[in-house]
């Protein structure tokens, strides 16, 4: 399996198998009808094929909003193949120290790496609980308000989205790695992708915000993508185990089908058919995505303007796929 290598070689859309006249036709229909996608670039068989940029420049880093998520699923895929995690259903609170002393219910003792990578932890959705949105959001410390707070269903047992048990996550990652989520992220994936030091908020307590927005150029998110595609090589170099991606890319829980509409859950990855082909979504509010279908050795990725919208994923489900010769 091909990968985009990191200097972003490029090709003409029909030397990629792919329908000029159909991307020049989706261009003119973002610009006319959706004035919130920044960005659309395609990649296909190693080479970026189609890049267009709509009222941004190409080297401005974009927020990626909950594609960060995804970018934390690879990062436990490294840290199982480097032994600093003992597995997948390695209990969370002994990795925590001192915070594990926050928790107030007895189930927490249950929850698992697995559950905070499908989201089944128990925690509640911020998206469907506004007020633990804000409060979590506002607090000293967002990984001791998590453990704080009773759970909302017993681990294991239902799908709830949740930004608390992946930033939480991160926070596991960084105890496992002995170093700050950012340094071990930009040492395992960042460093090889050719990828600088991204702007990466953090919470008050200076941890990187492992649910959600760094900052990466479309570019950049291709790389990530190419990554994926490859079965986590790159230019050689394995820096992903391959079964961790075959792993995080299957479904393993049944998600939100409002979301995107896309019902299946891997790890951190969204998993769907577009029209039969498989693909695999990392996604992010306001329109952030990196789509990958690996049977078409395809990369797609969009930006867009980090406020309510449509959905504007047919962008690349009817308009990207559909120049697909």
């Amino acid at each position: 399996m091909m990968c985009v290598p990191s200097d972003l070689p490029t090709t003409r859309p029909e030397d990629a198998g792919l329908d000029p006249n159909r991307l020049d036709a989706l261009h003119a229909r973002i610009e006319r009808a959706l004035p919130h996608v920044t960005s659309l670039l395609v990649a296909r068989h190693g080479h970026l094929a189609f890049e267009r940029y709509f009222g941004i420049y190409p080297t401005s880093p974009q927020d990626t909003q909950s594609v960060t998520k995804s970018l934390v699923s690879l990062l436990v895929g490294v840290a199982l193949d480097r032994g600093l995690l003992a597995g997948l259903d390695q209990p969370v609170l002994p990795l925590l120290g001192s915070d594990a002393d926050a928790l107030t219910d007895a189930r927490w003792r249950d929850v698992t790496v697995r559950h905070l990578l499908t989201m089944t932890s128990g925690l509640p959705s911020e998206l469907t609980d506004a007020a633990y949105d804000e409060a979590w959001m506002a607090s000293e410390d967002p990984v001791r308000f998590a453990l704080a707070r009773p759970l909302v269903a017993d681990p294991g047992t239902a799908f709830h989205y949740s930004n608390a048990g992946v930033h939480l996550l991160g926070a596991v990652l960084a105890q496992a790695a002995g170093q700050n989520l950012a340094d071990f992220a930009q040492e395992a994936l960042f460093t090889p992708l050719g990828i600088a030091p991204p702007p990466w908020p953090r919470d008050p307590l200076g941890r990187p915000l492992a649910c959600g927005s760094a900052h990466l150029t479309p570019r950049e998110m291709l790389r990530l993508g190419g990554l994926v595609l490859g079965r986590g090589r790159w230019e050689g170099r394995q820096l992903v185990p391959p079964g961790w991606v075959e792993e995080a890319t299957r479904v393993h829980v049944q998600g939100y089908g409002w979301m995107e509409g896309l019902p299946g859950y891997g790890l951190l990855w969204w998993v769907t058919r577009e029209g039969g082909t498989e693909g695999w979504y990392a996604t992010g509010y306001g329109g952030q995505y990196v789509a990958v279908f690996p049977a078409l050795e395809l990369v797609a990725v969009m930006t867009g303007r980090v406020e309510d919208h449509p959905n504007h994923r047919h962008v690349i489900a009817e308009g990207v796929l559909g120049a697909v010769r």
